[in-house]
């Protein structure tokens, strides 16, 4: 049997996808399963993945209609047969040691969940920044991972929702676990991890910190994430199933607070991603779901519209697309760097 199941969602990723799986294959640690789940992709995809599961028995592929991420690691889920899993995404690639790292800090740490440092490749750049989790829970939470090792929900309570990562991918987990609490993504194109991270996080009784960088995450142009879309519209739709999830086993009562401001945050991200025509309903959702002032607060914050000494002079940071600028606006004029 397989020690570690390796699940990806594969749609028209057909520039990056060989990188990602040679990433997989040279890994110095062997015993492994790829569970490869084709999400109707028009591209080439498909035929990338046959050409590795024809000379690898360990790469699994599987197709099904274009149903999103969500709905494909949900079915890798239940076909994974190693005692750990992985999530990578098909336009990234990891260090060839990962493996190998993760099986040693399950053997030591015995958790439920291993994190990992990682680094972002900024394809409009050509640049990478590291991401630390050590100095991220220090900034976020006041929480030294340097001194103890590991964290869990009491060590995050105010800002759990809102302020923790929500992608899968720079974590490991135990496949037991995941079956126990019955971890699972919402069926959408988008956002679909965040239900599956809190779950993971509100239940999870150690989250051990390994102190490598074992993943490459791709920012570009054009993925699930960077894009405008109608597909966004979804979020309202993951939003009430966490709530549902939340007051099903007792957490909303305690974490209500975070919850809306969790919801707050995302609604506002999703509403920089959506195409012109879908604006309207969206603005008419979010009144009847957050309230006529929450909706005012969302929208203000949204539409990042300058005040009249911010127009004057203002240095805002700006994310789209993928890209990250640095917005100067001098008496009405605005530059981006």
């Amino acid at each position: 049997m397989p020690k570690i199941s390796i699940i990806i969602p594969v749609y028209n990723v057909e520039k990056y996808l060989e990188q990602c799986l040679d990433s997989i294959a040279n890994q110095t640690f062997q015993n492994f399963e790829v569970i490869c789940i084709n999400d109707g992709s028009t591209d080439n995809s498909l035929d990338i993945l046959n050409n590795y599961a024809k000379k690898d028995s360990r790469f699994k592929v599987f197709t099904q209609e274009n149903q999103g991420q969500g709905t494909a690691r949900n079915k890798a889920l239940d076909l994974a047969q190693g005692q750990y899993v992985l999530f990578i995404d098909p336009d990234d690639w990891i260090e060839s040691d990962m493996f190998k790292n993760l099986l040693n800090a399950f053997q030591i740490t015995k958790s439920d969940v291993i994190e990992f440092n990682y680094k972002e490749y900024n394809e409009y750049s050509g640049t990478f920044k590291t991401y630390n989790l050590a100095k991220k829970m220090r900034k976020k939470f006041n929480f030294d991972l340097d001194l103890v090792s590991f964290y869990s929900l009491k060590d995050v309570k105010k800002g759990c929702l809102s302020k923790l990562d929500f992608h899968v991918w720079s974590r490991a987990y135990s496949l037991e676990f995941l079956k126990r609490v019955n971890a699972r993504f919402a069926p959408a194109k988008t956002g679909e991890d965040h239900l599956f991270s809190c779950i993971v996080v509100f239940n999870a009784e150690k989250i051990s910190y390994l102190d490598k960088t074992l993943y490459n995450y791709r920012c570009r142009q054009g993925s699930s994430i960077n894009k405008i879309s109608p597909e966004n519209m979804a979020i309202f739709q993951n939003i009430e199933l966490l709530k549902d999830y939340m007051i099903k086993h007792n957490f909303y009562d305690e974490y209500e607070r975070e919850f809306k401001n969790y919801a707050l945050k995302v609604l506002c991200w999703h509403y920089t991603n959506l195409p012109d025509d879908c604006i309207e309903k969206y603005e008419q959702m979010c009144q009847k779901f957050l309230g006529p002032n929450e909706c005012k607060k969302l929208l203000c914050k949204a539409k990042t519209n300058n005040s009249f000494f911010e127009n004057v002079f203002s240095i805002k940071n700006e994310r789209k697309f993928g890209v990250k600028r640095k917005i100067i606006t001098i008496l009405w004029v605005k530059i981006k760097i």
